[in-house]
Order: structure tokens, then C-alpha cells, then sequence
């Protein structure tokens, strides 16, 4: 999505049409639209310290919250995302970092308080759900949008946002979840508002929404609050309840050595 990273997480309201391509106001290519969002990571930011809160609902209507503090940097022009639980008390303290790989899969290491180990989350791990939720390691890393061939569909409207349409399909021999993802991406900023995600079926899975939108200081636009609906039914939203996006955050911090220090 940034989204490309928290995850990203990315990266999120109207039907579009899918007819043939239309561009009105600018000639910009899919590439090119996806490449100027995937510069942000997704949750809107590339640098920086957040304090989120995640809350899972299952479609029973059993609802569990975590805690947790997020912290982004570009370190050698490739973005990396730590991820630290604070609460509640049971899971306070496991981590995971995504480090993002230019021109290979990025890598995802977990640590797990309880035996102190540091494992890499890899392969078909990757399709498991990340802290319970209805994300998948492999959403927050975003290979979706990375590694796919591009289509520009018809422009439209998020509200009074106007956005464009671009349609991801997964390149050959990847190993996506997905058979294609359409992303609604906003002009003025690059910002995605809303992310559809469909299976190799052709059947729509999950959408991503981003609801809440916010500027900083700096006039950086970050996202405040986004959720993702599967079509299975539950929810999970993730909420920004603080950021400093001027944070000093050292380079090492970003090692798989130093998770759970």
C-alpha cells in the first residue's frame, strides 16, 4: 500500500469503473503513480516515531487491542519499520522489523520475548496473520504492489478527493496471495485512501480504508486511522495516537540484533 510499509503496510470508497483508461487532467503512467506512493511508507510517513493502537474484531464480535510503538527510518535509501508491542502485559515486548530489499523480497525478523529468540518470517510464513489481525506479514511489506506489472484504470473520486485507479497484478512466477490488488490513489499527494484486494479467483478478499487523514507540522500528510474488511467479516483498524516525525532514531536500531533491546 507504503502503503509500502507498516508495514506499510502498506498502504485506503466508491465503486470504480474499470473501462478503458481516460486520463483527463495528466498523462502520468501506472508506474510512475505507483512509484511516487511508494515513496511513503503506509502509514504516510518515512521517518519517524508512532504509538498505535490495533483493534481486532472477529466476526463473532470478539474484539482484542494491542499497543504498539513504531518507529521508520531510510537507512541507505531503503526504508526500515520496527515494530514493538507494549501492550497488553502478555505480549509486551515482542518485535518485528521489516527491512525493506530494493530489488529482492524484504525481510521480516520476529522476536520473541518468552525464549529470547530472533527467527525471520519467510516463504509461506509470510501468509500468516500478523499479531492475529487480518493483515499477513506479506500486506505490511507491500511485495504486492512491488513486484506486479501496472495498469491505469479510469480516474475517479474518493469524496471530494480525486484519485487514480491502479490496477496490480502479481508478475509471473510470483508468489502473491493475491491475483490483483486496485489501489485508489490520491493526486495531490500520493496518499492511497483505499486498497481492494481480490484472490486468483477474481473474488474480492479484503479492502483496506484509510478513514482518518492528518498533517504534520512540516506538511507531511500521514494517515491517523485505517481499517481493513475482509469479506469473511471482523475488522482490524489501526489508530495513530501519537507521532513525532522529527525523532532521532540511530541507524542501528534497525538490526536483528538489537530486537528486544
Amino acid at each position: 500500500m507504503k502503503w509500502r510499509k507498516f508495514c506499510w503496510i502498506v498502504a485506503c470508497l466508491l465503486t470504480v469503473s474499470v473501462a478503458a483508461p481516460a486520463f483527463a487532467e495528466d498523462d502520468k503512467s501506472a508506474k510512475q503513480i505507483i512509484d511516487e506512493s511508494l515513496e511513503k511508507n503506509s502509514l504516510g510517513f518515512q521517518s519517524g516515531e508512532a504509538d498505535l493502537t490495533l483493534i481486532i474484531e472477529d466476526k463473532a464480535g470478539s474484539r482484542r487491542v494491542r499497543k504498539l510503538d513504531v518507529k521508520s527510518k531510510k537507512v541507505s535509501e531503503a526504508t526500515n519499520t520496527l515494530v514493538e508491542l507494549t501492550h497488553p502485559k502478555e505480549v509486551k515486548g515482542q518485535a518485528f522489523l521489516f527491512a525493506e530489499n530494493k530489488k529482492a523480497e524484504d525481510d521480516v525478523w520476529m522476536y520473541v520475548p518468552a525464549f529470547k529468540v530472533t527467527r525471520r518470517i519467510e516463504g509461506s510464513q509470510k501468509s500468516g496473520s500478523f499479531l492475529g489481525s487480518h493483515f499477513t506479514y506479506a500486506d505490511l511489506e507491500s511485495r504486492d504492489i512491488k513486484d506486479a506489472n501496472y495498469k491505469r484504470l479510469k480516474d475517479d473520486k474518493i469524496g471530494k478527493h480525486a484519485v487514480y485507479v491502479i490496477e496490480s497484478t502479481p508478475k509471473k512466477g510470483s508468489d502473491s496471495d493475491y491475483g490483483k490488488v486496485i489501489s485508489y490513489i490520491r493526486k495531490s499527494d500520493s496518499m492511497p485512501l483505499k486498497m481492494r484486494f481480490y484472490d486468483k479467483s477474481g473474488d474480492e478478499a479484503k479492502t483496506l480504508f484509510v478513514e482518518k487523514l492528518d498533517t504534520t507540522e512540516n506538511g507531511e500528510t500521514y494517515v491517523k486511522r485505517m481499517t481493513l474488511r475482509p469479506k469473511s467479516g471482523g475488522f482490524t483498524t489501526i489508530k495513530l495516537e501519537a507521532f513525532d516525525d522529527d525523532a532521532k532514531i540511530a541507524d542501528a536500531v534497525f538490526s536483528k540484533e538489537q530486537l528486544g533491546k
